[in-house]
């Protein structure tokens, strides 16, 4: 019979693929109590199953789910992460964008803690500053307080020196309690949202560009294809869908990462 352990783990588990369709496996069981354990003890639960259960229980109170959500998703990601995505973007993606003279709408989804939408207004800002005034900035993640985080933009050291260089940082950036806040003219071009992809939602539409980048890997096959599907349709017939760079799709490739949302077969 499991212990109290494996089966706050189990429920773990079902919960994570019921709320965001996040498969954890069973060996990765070490992440409740490094994961959860010290969240358990600042809601003053007696340990970590206790607070799973709560959490997990029907009617939970919306901080416990939320605290379980953020805890147990995956937001490791960093500033123009894969460099030959951002070339990409940089030499063909966003010229051709610029070209159509209309307004253009990103989606940023499984945003994390907001590095990709930023380094996307700060490509658009050097590069494309005419560009950056017609384009609309989505960005979303299931973890509201993932979210919250990223609206407000705070970085510690480490994660400005993970991918950026100082001119980008001294331009971009001011110093601020707790690391580097992103510039509030920067901040006010992104709309941050709560956003699940694997629950009933309004997505959004006529996207130009849709990113959902190293999220695809989490998900089972079956979650995966539904997945896929929303991003399609957020997507314009003419638009972009860019990937992480160890995912792949059924559709034409145009590089590193990004694929064509034309193509009418598709698995």
């Amino acid at each position: 019979m499991p212990d109290a352990a494996g089966l706050a783990w189990a429920m773990v588990q079902r919960f994570m693929q019921d709320e965001s369709g996040v498969t954890l496996r069973d060996d990765q069981s070490y992440l409740l109590e490094a994961r959860l354990g010290g969240i358990s003890r600042s809601f003053s639960f007696p340990d970590t199953p206790a607070f799973v259960r709560a959490a997990c229980a029907p009617g939970a109170t919306a901080p416990h789910r939320r605290a379980l959500i953020d805890a147990m998703t995956t937001h490791e990601t960093l500033f123009f992460r894969d460099a030959p995505f951002w070339e990409r973007m940089e030499q063909t993606v966003f010229p051709s964008l610029s070209a159509t003279g209309r307004p253009i709408r990103i989606w940023s989804a499984a945003c994390s803690s907001g590095q990709e939408p930023y380094s996307l207004v700060m490509m658009l800002e050097e590069s494309f500053p005419e560009l950056g005034k017609r384009t609309e900035i989505l960005a979303t993640d299931v973890a509201a307080d993932t979210v919250d985080r990223a609206r407000n933009g705070v970085f510690t050291t480490l994660e400005v020196n993970r991918g950026l260089n100082a001119r980008r940082m001294v331009r971009h950036f001011d110093s601020v309690a707790g690391g580097f806040q992103v510039k509030a003219t920067l901040r006010d071009r992104i709309r941050f949202s709560v956003h699940n992809l694997v629950a009933p939602g309004l997505d959004p539409s006529d996207c130009d560009i849709v990113l959902c980048r190293n999220v695809l890997i989490y998900f089972e096959d079956e979650r995966r294809r539904q997945v896929i599907t929303r991003l399609r349709r957020a997507a314009r017939p003419d638009g972009l869908i860019g990937v992480g760079s160890t995912e792949t799709l059924s559709l034409r490739s145009l590089g590193p990462g990004w694929y064509a949302n034309a193509e009418k077969e598709w698995r």
